[in-house]
């Protein structure tokens, strides 16, 4: 049987802080992005990639998500993916990605590779990074990550790699640094939260685990660092863009972006933001 990758695993157990207050009330992944809720580009993006399981990390104190899916609200949304099947998995625990993660090694270690997408940043509808980083593992068989380049002054911001050498958008890791100043960035390729991995990955986050000091959390970062010691880890510079919905400026911006490519409304939206230019002048 042809290998191929049918799993994601959707991370959504964070508490929303960057979003405060709205996330009190709605967890993130719920909440409006033109017409349809963050939820819904994260499983558009699965889908097209050729996935038909996604499982949910989520805090057992926040039920919304699992609520909404399994009630005929959903339907609306959930029609355009026809033999997507869910998992949820609780926890009760915020220790960061990693630890996310490490909760679904007992359903992920029968599978010979899966994906991963944190629950904040999405691909435009009908574009996935999801499916390209499949197409670069199904080829080279090797765990790959997604990245994007980026002016080297907000390096601040993001995960950045150390390419031991590139070979067009192919670059393979020596090490990943977490969120260093510019003058220390090893590169300008950072990491956008698309991710195909296998099971060895559980054993690094295990050892973090155990590691762990207080408060500490639980990097997939890190994990990734230290896998890329032992074994060939790839990142890919996408063709698409990655949009991010996790704090309050970006993910306005998003929403306009995405709105101005939307159907019914783009044209009022550009009208309107036009509008509102002229009139701050």
């Amino acid at each position: 049987m042809k290998e191929t990758v049918n799993t994601i695993v959707i991370p959504v157990a964070g508490a929303g802080t960057r979003l405060r207050p709205i996330t009190y009330v709605t967890p993130k992944e719920l909440l409006r992005l033109v017409d349809k809720p963050i939820v819904y580009y994260l499983l558009k993006e699965a889908y097209v990639a050729g996935i038909r399981h996604a499982i949910f990390i989520t805090h057992f104190d926040r039920k919304d998500l699992k609520t909404f899916l399994k009630s005929e609200k959903s339907q609306e949304v959930l029609k355009e993916f026809p033999n997507l099947r869910f998992t949820f998995i609780e926890t009760h625990h915020r220790l960061g990605d990693g630890q996310c993660l490490y909760e679904a090694r007992g359903i992920l270690k029968k599978e010979k590779a899966f994906a991963v997408t944190m629950g904040d940043l999405i691909s435009f509808p009908g574009t996935s990074l999801i499916g390209e980083l499949k197409e670069i593992y199904l080829k080279n068989r090797t765990p790959v990550i997604s990245v994007e380049k980026i002016d080297r002054k907000k390096s601040k911001q993001y995960g950045i790699i150390d390419p031991k050498k590139s070979n067009g958008r192919i670059h393979e890791i020596r090490s990943i640094i977490e969120k260093p100043d510019p003058k220390e960035a090893p590169s300008d390729y950072a990491m956008t939260g698309k991710y195909i991995l296998t099971p060895k990955i559980f054993s690094y986050l295990e050892k973090l685990l155990k590691e762990r000091k207080p408060n500490e959390e639980i990097k997939l970062a890190n994990a990734l660092r230290d896998y890329a010691q032992d074994y060939e880890l790839h990142a890919y510079t996408c063709k698409n863009r990655h949009f991010d919905t996790g704090n309050k400026a970006d993910l306005i911006k998003t929403e306009i972006i995405f709105a101005l490519h939307h159907q019914e409304l783009k044209q009022h939206i550009q009208s309107s933001l036009n509008d509102i230019i002229k009139h701050q002048k």
